[in-house]
């Protein structure tokens, strides 16, 4: 019996596969993407929450990342890019196997036959594969398991020119699952950064609605007084005082215009409640809570005027843009499939270097060395399939080079925007302030003016109606200005999450 090793010569020509780029994106911004991870991605099912008697904002954006339904799917795909990265980044390859046979010859005896195996291949980062066996060759019995030609194999092969390097099949398996999972964190910043801005949304509409009521419930307040007022001077109602004979002294037309005052201004007070009750149930669904409470909003409305540099909110947002990023990383993976696809015309070239050296077996010794080596080459001919791999490869290239320059544009233009719409609601809002006041003022002169009988009742109508008017309009533009803000500091990257009123 003979054992026989082979032992390989291991030149390993491994190139190293760096991280996926930085996307073009700044170190601050990557540093917002990562954190924006959870540390403990739950995905089991759970019953929707009630809500709490009291809701501030930055709660609100906290439960709805908890229990938001739709922002599990995100999760589950960051999960998935994650256990992506980590099974292709897998280069060791262990197998094991046995075999066992039982077999009887005409006329002979029944024979036990048991073999095993235990295989292993690591592929480097240059192409190179290095494989190793180890056979206890086949054996009568389950003792002795080397006494019949056990084998131990270690070999190493190694592309010279086509799938080498950066070209080599596992290097690409590995910045490509990098890229994807790259990818999947700006994804996945985008829909935390989405969600969060949902939610802003929904709160400062629940806010706007609440205040909207409140409105209307002055409005509905002041045109029952008055409709008191006008119904007592003409009935003399509360007034008239016993055997006294009472004149009116208002007009009847004046009582049914207060009336009609009234039941308008209650009829508003009743869509602004329908509404508020829709914003608020808005606002659970969203944040994963069930429906129906009507906690209270603790966050105010604030309003703080800001200036701009809007030259340096464009660069910023140019080096924070998360689609410029996954632009950026589709470009590399376009970069990639190209220089694979030029790769594919160049010579197959795999240099094969070992050595064989007979060992001990268990009956004699057989001395000597033996080297081995080769190289195995093939050229490719013409073939109009890897041409037009490598056409379509340079034309994904240029296309997205040229998406990328469109994007900048976009990006820089929603800044742009953004900022003019902030300065806009600012100088409305300055305008509506001074609105409110002049109106307040103008109300209390219209009816100060018709309690001394000095005009009619159209007048207070009518500047009651602009009051309500300017009051309802300075709070939408107060609304609409926070909301202008955040998203402005998305366009340009921040976190939204951060900085938040309490």
């Amino acid at each position: 019996m003979r054992t026989s090793l082979v032992v390989g010569v291991l030149v390993v020509l491994a190139a190293p596969v760096a991280a996926a780029d930085t996307a073009g994106l700044s170190p601050a911004m990557w540093e917002r993407v990562r954190a924006a991870e959870p540390a403990a991605i739950e995905l089991a099912p759970t019953q929707s929450p009630g809500a709490s008697a009291v809701l501030r904002l930055n709660e609100c954006i906290a439960l709805a990342f908890r229990y938001n339904s739709g922002f599990r799917q995100d999760q589950e795909r960051l999960v998935n890019a994650r256990r992506g990265m980590w099974t292709a980044d897998q280069r060791f390859y262990p197998t094991l196997s046995s075999q066992a046979e039982r077999s009887k010859d005409p006329g002979g005896i029944a024979e036990t036959d048991v073999s095993a195996s235990l295989d292993a291949r690591w592929d480097a980062l240059g192409g190179g594969s290095l494989g190793a066996s180890v056979g206890t060759g086949t054996q009568d019995t389950f003792g002795g398991l080397l006494s019949r030609e056990p084998s131990i194999t270690v070999n190493y092969e190694q592309p010279l020119l086509r799938g080498a390097g950066r070209a080599s099949s596992t290097a690409e398996r590995i910045r490509s699952a990098r890229s994807a999972l790259a990818t999947q964190e700006l994804s996945f910043y985008d829909a935390q950064q989405d969600l969060a801005q949902r939610i802003i949304d929904d709160y400062y509409s629940v806010l706007l609605a609440r205040g909207e009521v409140e409105i209307a419930e002055r409005s509905a307040d002041r045109a029952k007084r008055l409709y008191d007022i006008n119904h007592a001077k003409f009935s003399g109602e509360g007034l008239v005082q016993p055997d006294e004979e009472w004149v009116s002294q208002v007009a009847e037309i004046d009582v049914d215009q207060a009336r009609l005052s009234w039941d308008r201004s209650k009829q508003q007070l009743i869509s602004r409640q329908q509404t508020y009750r829709d914003a608020m149930d808005r606002l659970l669904l969203d944040m994963g809570l069930l429906p129906g409470a009507t906690p209270e909003l603790s966050t105010a409305v604030v309003y703080s005027p800001q200036e701009y540099d809007e030259a340096a909110l464009v660069q910023t947002a140019l080096v924070n843009s998360t689609e410029l990023g996954r632009l950026e990383l589709n470009r590399q993976d376009a970069v990639a499939d190209l220089r694979i696809a030029r790769s594919e015309d160049r010579p197959d070239v795999v240099a094969t270097v070992g050595a064989t050296n007979p060992g001990e077996t268990a009956s004699e010794t057989s001395p000597g060395t033996g080297w081995f080596g080769g190289v195995r080459a093939e050229l490719p001919l013409l073939d109009r399939r890897r041409q037009e791999r490598v056409t379509g490869a340079e034309r994904t290239l240029a296309v997205l080079e040229q998406r990328i320059v469109a994007t900048r544009d976009r990006v820089a233009q929603e800044v742009q925007r953004q900022i003019r719409a902030a300065v806009s609601s600012q100088a409305q809002i300055d305008i509506g302030e001074r609105s409110v006041a002049i109106a307040r003022k103008s109300r209390e002169a219209a009816q100060g003016m018709y309690d001394e009988g000095l005009s009619d009742y159209l007048r207070v109508l009518d500047a009651e109606d602009r009051l309500v008017e300017v009051e309802r309009s300075l709070l939408q533009e107060q609304v609409q200005c926070f909301l202008t803000t955040v998203r402005l500091r998305r366009a340009f990257g921040e976190d939204i999450t951060q900085g938040l009123p309490d």
